[in-house]
């Protein structure tokens, strides 16, 4: 039998060949998963909101790590190696393990965080992501401590009484954080919603963080309001039904444009140009909104007034997003007074006559 050295061929297998043939084979199998894992995400084989499409997107490339960690198990546990060498590889194949099941649960638990508080289109819950990972971590890390027999009392007494500290130094933090929590848990908030607060500023939650709420304005301006001020503020929410319940995605929002014509104008003239004008805007600004006659999203022209210069009536208009109302508001007024100038419909402005009198002598 051929030998080199003190080691047979044989010996050299079973310590070199059959390991690393165990370990190429491994982390190829879990390459293979990794590829179709990223082919079927890359593809949309499967819903992003779906269980399949959180699954997916949760392991990414972990088979391929898991395939590693379990060749270089059974490697160990196959070849002759020291005692210590495989306790050693156990230990390490138990942490790197335990982080995997975190990295898996946390990518999980907040692609379900984003979709069931988040509406999509960019938007995210910092606060609550960063807690949810933060507290995964930290229990995982708690875990792989006491396997390895290190007594986490003495570490969780430390943090308790260092965490009180911290706490009180750092009040107005911690009551941003905990505004935070509240308004996320009491859904009256949502990310996406559109809001006004009671100053006056409006405008559509983008994030939530620890600290602040980022709100983005119509005139794409970013206001930044600390949570404990949004959380004491008196707020309207424009995406929230009076059940309080989220409005659904072809919502109903109503406004009205107020207008004023001529004392001389034909006021069945002026109702059916109005209303041709807004139909043929929300028609095209708007093809998703009911506006057939009779259908409670029509637009409506109602007289209520008689002005000082004109008589005075709103049109009430309707669209299925809160911040289009400005664009169909822009391009009505520009549509109307173009067709008014055509049809004759003169639009009033207040004309004041000045009597002056001479002082008699």
């Amino acid at each position: 039998m051929s030998s080199l050295g003190f080691l047979t061929w044989q010996t050299v297998g079973g310590m070199v060949v059959l390991p690393l043939g165990v370990i190429v084979f491994c982390v190829l199998l879990g390459g293979a998963v990794t590829r179709r894992v990223k082919t079927a995400i890359r593809e949309e084989r499967y819903s992003d909101s779906s269980f399949m499409g959180v699954f997916l997107h949760s392991l990414k490339s972990l088979p391929t790590l898991l395939g590693l960690l379990l060749g270089l198990y059974c490697a160990v546990n196959a070849a002759p190696v020291p005692q210590f060498a495989e306790e050693m590889a156990e230990n390490i194949f138990f942490t790197l393990s335990a982080w995997m099941v975190a990295t898996f649960l946390q990518r999980t638990l907040c692609q379900v965080i984003e979709l069931r508080m988040g509406k999509g289109g960019g938007y995210s819950n910092s606060l609550f992501l960063n807690l949810v990972s933060a507290v995964i971590y930290i229990v995982t890390f708690v875990l792989v401590l006491d396997f390895y027999g290190i007594s986490v009392t003495p570490i969780i007494t430390a943090l308790g009484v260092g965490g009180m500290a911290v706490a009180l130094g750092l009040q107005e933090t911690m009551a941003n954080i905990f505004a935070g929590m509240h308004i996320l848990l009491t859904d009256q908030i949502r990310i996406g919603d559109h809001i006004r607060l009671e100053n006056g500023a409006e405008g559509q939650i983008t994030d939530i963080t620890w600290r602040y709420a980022r709100i983005h304005t119509v005139t794409n301006n970013v206001i930044v309001v600390p949570n404990n001020k949004l959380a004491a503020s008196i707020i309207t929410n424009y995406d929230m039904s009076a059940d309080g319940a989220m409005i659904a995605s072809i919502e109903d929002v109503a406004f009205v444009v107020p207008l004023g014509v001529a004392y001389d104008s034909d006021l069945e003239q002026v109702e059916r140009v109005t209303l041709e004008v807004a139909r043929e805007t929300l028609r095209r600004l708007d093809p998703s909104l009911n506006i057939a006659e009779g259908a409670p999203t029509a637009p409506a022209v109602r007289f209520y007034n008689f002005g000082d210069s004109s008589i005075d009536f709103n049109v009430h208009l309707h669209t299925t997003t809160f911040r289009q109302q400005y664009v169909i508001r822009h391009e009505f007024i520009k549509a109307l007074k173009k067709r008014y100038e055509e049809e004759g419909i003169e639009i009033p402005f207040p004309i004041r006559t000045v009597r002056m009198e001479r002082e008699s002598g």
